[in-house]
This record gives structure tokens, sequence and C-alpha cells, in this order.
């Protein structure tokens, strides 16, 4: 009986060890297989079997057909091109994505939304390798790439912000780089532009005809303004923009630089967190100059 005890632990043991040592052999050989996420929408048009013929960088393909195709939702960065310097970890996304298509073929599907085009004529797509990878999502992820959504094209951006939070929780690629880090909107130098991760109180709510301008503290005479266009509120449900102020928010997105002039454009709430939710009422003692 005693035998036959031990033998059971013994063989549960080389059960598990063994589930153990084989879970971490497949996880090795086959990564996008367990943690990509597949980020379906019945929003989304049927699926295009495409060839991809080149690549371009992380976030944009050409295929055998000649069409350019941008994937929706993200960005990546920039491959050296013209007289622009390569961005870190550009190759290592373009790379990445060229090794994930080659084990399909270069076969993929595309699924479309509502904007099938962009300014520069090329194709909006959700790609998808024919396993059902959703490739925006494996990018994200692996820390390749940010979101980055322009309405209408929203389809997806739930799903891609939980994938961009696994990456920036594990820290991942780019989030390990020092101007993708949090920075607090007050100490910002005034040089500094591009893509930012902000955290600041707002001190002035502006409304105007077409937009909400929303003034972040600063240490500067030159504020940071985030511009909201009232045709992106319906995004935006459940946002009080007249309860702002006061408000401690965390803000993304592209900070503009010139004309002495610095501001973000809000379009998605992806782009926005409020992580203070007291209320100020500015009395006659306050004033933006000594509102902290």
């Amino acid at each position: 009986m005693r035998r036959y005890l031990v033998n059971i632990i013994f063989n549960k043991k080389t059960l598990f060890t063994g589930v153990f040592f084989v879970s971490i052999i497949f996880s090795s050989i086959y990564p996008t297989l367990l943690f990509a996420v597949t980020c379906n929408s019945n929003s989304l048009s049927k699926p295009e079997s495409v060839t991809v013929k080149w690549v371009y960088d992380g976030d944009t393909l050409l295929l055998t057909d000649k069409r350019k195709i941008r994937l929706i939702g993200i960005d990546t960065p920039e491959v050296r091109h013209h007289k622009q310097k390569q961005q870190a970890y550009a190759a290592k996304a373009k790379e990445a994505l060229r090794v994930l298509l080659k084990k399909s073929d270069y076969k993929v599907n595309l699924r479309y939304e509502e904007e099938r085009k962009d300014r520069y004529s090329r194709t909006l797509a959700h790609v998808y390798t024919p396993d059902g990878i959703n490739i925006e999502s494996w990018l994200l992820e692996k820390g390749f790439a940010t979101t980055m959504f322009f309405p209408p094209n929203v389809g997806l951006a739930d799903c891609y912000q939980k994938s961009e939070r696994i990456a920036q929780q594990q820290i991942l690629g780019i989030w390990r780089l020092k101007h993708n880090q949090l920075k607090l909107a007050a100490s910002l130098p005034s040089r500094v532009k591009g893509r930012v991760r902000l955290k600041g109180k707002i001190k002035k709510v502006i409304q105007h005809k077409k937009s909400i301008i929303m003034e972040l503290e600063s240490n500067s005479k030159r504020h940071i303004e985030i511009k909201l266009k009232k045709k992106y509120l319906r995004y935006f449900k459940g946002l009080d923009t007249d309860k702002l102020w006061g408000q401690t928010i965390i803000i993304s997105g592209f900070l503009k630089n010139k004309r002495n002039k610095r501001s973000i454009s809000l379009k998605h709430p992806s782009q926005l967190r409020v992580i203070q939710h007291k209320i100020l009422k500015p009395t006659l003692k306050w004033s933006s100059q000594n509102a902290d």
C-alpha cells in the first residue's frame, strides 16, 4: 500500500514537472500562440486574404497588389528615411513583424472599419495572421508599439489598450526608454516635443464653439493646452468637461511645440485618465497664478 501511494505521488510529481517543462518549451517556440490577443469585433468587415510583399516598418506594409497598408490603432518607432534618423526599437519592431509574417508565408487577412484611407492614400486595416493573431495587439504586447486612435476607426480601442498595458506593466521594449516614462507637466522643460505621457492639474477650462481647451499647470509661461474638438465628445461617454477644473489627469499624445505654443490634441478617451475626482470650485481668492 505504501509503495502504491509513493508511486502515485511520484507519478503526479513527474506529470506536473513534465507539463511544466513542456509549457516552457512550447511558450519559447510559439510565444504568439500563447499570449497574442485575437481582438475581434462585429463592427469590422469580413476578412480579405492578401499577401505581403514588403515590410516598411512596424506599422506599414506593402502588398503584392501594390497597396500600401497602414495598421489601424498603433504607432511604431520610425525607421531611417529621408533626413529623419531611425528611432529606438524601430529595427526590432520591423524585424519582429517580418519574422511573424514569414511563419505564414506572408499571408494575412485584412479587416476594415468605416474609414478605409488616410490622408496619404494608404489603406487602413486591422491585420491578422491566418490563424487569427491580431498583429496590432501582438506588437503592442511585445512593447514595439503604442496605441494611436483616429476616429471613427476605434472599434478595437479597448482591446488594444489592454495589450498596451501588458507591455507597460512589464516594462517591455519602448517602455524602457526614458522619454516614454510618465513626466510631471509642471516641470516639463519648455523645449520638449513629440510623444509624451504627462501628469498634471488642469487649471483652466475654456469652452469654444467647436472645441474645448484645457490648460495644464506649468512652470513656464508657455503653458500646455489640451485641445478636444467637440465632434469627438461622443467617444467620451460620462466625461463632464465642466468639472475638470482642478482635476489631476494623465494625458498621452503628441506634444506640438512651435510658435511659442505647446498643445496636445485629444481625440479618444484612451489618451485621458482622471486620477483625482475632488471637484474644486474657484472663489474670489483663487486665480490661475496662485492655484495649486
